[in-house]
């Protein structure tokens, strides 16, 4: 035993001498991301994570290591020194700091809001029930981080109440907003909204696309991008009536294959442990999808498929690509079948 513990011993002084070389790597990548931000470069390049990747593919080769091990090594530490770097060097505001309330501010997206904008160097008010009046605080934007259902009326008191700032909903679905937004526009509120496509663990914004929606006020939706503008974060415009029915299928559908997926084993007879204890790459990998799923707000998962308009039609089809699977199943019909994979396969080669 006492040369099991020497040789545990020499273990654990290995592991401290990689994450030092961990250390040293990440103080490198933040000096590498000071330098392509003075450089005016994007905080991402494809190109060199790739060469990265080949590199190490072909150290993993030469030192005889396991490939999937190392690949995975090397995109932590890539996923690592990126969120550092835009920790440093992407996420300062080159605008004048303002004053910005977060009505619903102490909601789990609110409150990713809050920090996002205090980070920023903003001045914060938060504002939720029994705070008074929104549109009474003296603030140049005004975001919406409350659940759906009540941001119509909030719109329709700050258009009321004539707030001189900015409105901006981050609701998740905006076809119900679509009156709401239309009446306040006319009578002069600067209306605009966005949708950020993260839940509130996100830590940065690397990777993380916000959807802009322009509502008829191209000011208002200046003035809030310009909050993201010197971020991590991807920018997307969508046409604010178009908006739910691309979000039927990137979150509606995604959603309801995951709750159906966990439903569907719960309501079965077997135990998780012996299922999961026999699962596959693609169990493992759907089942950590549908506990990220199921670890969300259930009244927002609910919204989005109960608000939006989309939703009967995507269920039928659902149901109609379902039922034509099922009977290619039944029939034996393998070509079509094969046919099918093929054609879904192309789809995902596109862009």
């Amino acid at each position: 035993m006492e040369g099991l513990e020497r040789l545990r011993d020499r273990i654990r002084e290995i592991d401290e001498g990689i994450l030092r070389l961990v250390a040293e790597r990440l103080e490198a990548a933040r000096t590498i991301g000071k330098a392509k931000r003075t450089a005016g470069e994007p905080l991402r390049d494809y190109d060199v994570e790739r060469t990265v990747l080949d590199r190490a593919a072909a150290t993993a080769t030469r030192l005889d290591l396991p490939a999937d091990t190392v690949r995975a090594l090397m995109q932590g530490l890539i996923t690592a020194s990126r969120a550092e770097q835009e920790r440093v060097s992407y996420s300062t505001y080159a605008g004048e700091a303002g004053h910005i309330s977060v009505v619903g501010g102490r909601g789990r997206m609110g409150r990713w809001l809050v920090d996002f904008l205090e980070n920023q160097g903003h001045r914060v008010t938060v504002v939720d029930r029994g705070d008074g009046a929104p549109w009474e605080v003296d603030a140049s934007i005004a975001f919406l981080a409350t659940p759906p259902e009540v941001m119509p009326d909030l719109i329709h008191g700050f258009a009321a109440a004539r707030f001189p700032g900015v409105v901006c909903d981050i609701a998740s679905l905006k076809g119900h907003l679509t009156d709401s937004v239309g009446r306040a526009v006319g009578s002069g509120l600067a209306v605009t909204s966005i949708h950020p496509m993260f839940g509130p663990s996100a830590r940065t914004l690397s990777d993380k696309v916000v959807c802009i929606c322009d509502c008829g006020r191209p000011d208002a939706t200046a003035a809030v991008v310009g909050l993201f503008a010197d971020t991590a974060a991807t920018l997307v415009t969508l046409d604010f009536a178009g908006h739910d029915r691309v979000v039927s299928y990137v979150l509606g559908l995604s959603h309801l294959m995951n709750l159906l997926f966990a439903k569907v084993l719960a309501a079965g007879t077997e135990r998780f442990g012996d299922v999961n204890r026999v699962g596959s790459t693609t169990f493992h990998a759907q089942i950590e999808t549908a506990r990220t799923v199921l670890g969300e707000d259930p009244d927002l998962y609910f919204a989005i498929q109960r608000i939006n308009q989309n939703t009967p039609e995507l269920y039928e089809a659902v149901r109609r690509e379902f039922d034509e699977l099922a009977s290619w199943v039944a029939t034996g019909d393998r070509d079509s079948f094969a046919r099918m994979m093929e054609a879904s396969r192309a789809w995902l080669a596109g862009t």
